[in-house]
C-alpha cells in the first residue's frame, strides 16, 4: 500500500513540476526587428514616352547584404512598365545591411496636364 502512495505522488510531483517549467516557457517572444534599410542611391525612373500604362504597380525585391537589390520580381503589366521598373529598382543602392531583406516599392502612374 505505502508503494502505491509513492508512486502516486511521485506521479503527482512530476506533472506539477512539468506544469511548472512549461509555465516558464509561455512568455511571448519579440519577434527579431529587421535593420532599417537606408537608400543611398537611385536613378531617375525612365518610362518611354510611348508607353500606356496606368494604376499603380508594387514591385519587390530584396536587399542583399551588401546594399544592392536582386531577385527583382516586376508587377504584371505593359512590358515597357515592367523595363522601367526593373531597370530603376536595379539602381537603388542602400547602406549595407548586412543581411537579406525582402522589400518592396509601389509605383504610381499619374498623367496630368500641366498647370492642373
Amino acid at each position: 500500500m505505502s508503494y502505491r502512495i509513492h508512486r502516486r505522488i511521485g506521479f503527482a510531483a512530476l506533472i506539477l513540476g512539468a506544469i511548472a517549467l512549461s509555465g516558464c516557457q509561455t512568455t511571448p517572444t519579440q519577434a527579431p526587428v529587421a535593420p532599417t534599410l537606408r537608400l543611398l542611391q537611385a536613378q531617375p525612373l525612365t518610362v518611354a514616352d510611348n508607353c500606356e500604362a496606368s494604376g499603380s504597380y508594387f514591385v519587390e525585391f530584396t536587399v542583399t547584404s551588401d546594399g544592392r537589390t536582386g531577385d527583382i520580381q516586376a508587377p504584371a503589366g505593359p512590358a515597357c512598365v515592367q523595363e522601367a521598373l526593373t531597370a530603376w529598382v536595379s539602381s537603388f543602392r542602400y547602406e549595407a545591411p548586412g543581411q537579406e531583406i525582402p522589400s518592396g516599392v509601389e509605383w504610381m502612374m499619374v498623367t496630368a496636364r500641366k498647370g492642373s
